[in-house]
């Protein structure tokens, strides 16, 4: 098989199809999504708790967002990488989401953030998806 490196590709790959139940996952994944962040930064204004528990929350909460925003349009995935190539070619190169909020997760997912900025980063997808899933 081919490298899979374009929206088109995944679409013609195992790794993301047309789903028209997908959108109907959407409240699930933002309720989901609200509830990791809140752990996380419950965790972090404690002090109490490993810290490594913040970042995988606030990458679980930004992992929701991803999906929800790509299922909203009517896709479902089975990979991460045609997960993000769908966000990326339905909201980034829209013009509808900052590039910066993949960049987070990806950065988030490789635990290269301080929990601070996993918090602060996790916060900001949130409200944008919230915003983006609102407008439709």
């Amino acid at each position: 098989m081919a490298i899979i490196n374009t929206f088109q590709k995944c679409l013609d790959s195992p790794y993301l199809s047309e789903d028209k139940d997908a959108p109907a996952q959407v409240g699930s994944l933002l309720a989901k999504a609200g509830d990791r962040l809140e752990a996380a930064n419950n965790i972090f204004t404690s002090g109490q708790a490993d810290l490594a528990d913040v970042n995988f929350l606030g990458y679980e909460a930004m992992f929701c967002c991803v999906r929800a925003l790509v299922y909203n349009k009517g896709y479902r995935e089975m990979g991460l990488r045609c997960l993000l190539l769908a966000a990326e070619n339905l909201y980034v190169k829209t013009g509808k989401l900052d590039v910066t909020h993949l960049h987070a997760f990806e950065r988030a997912q490789g635990l290269k953030l301080k929990p601070e900025e996993v918090i602060a980063s996790a916060s900001a997808f949130v409200k944008r998806t919230l915003e983006l899933i609102g407008e439709g």
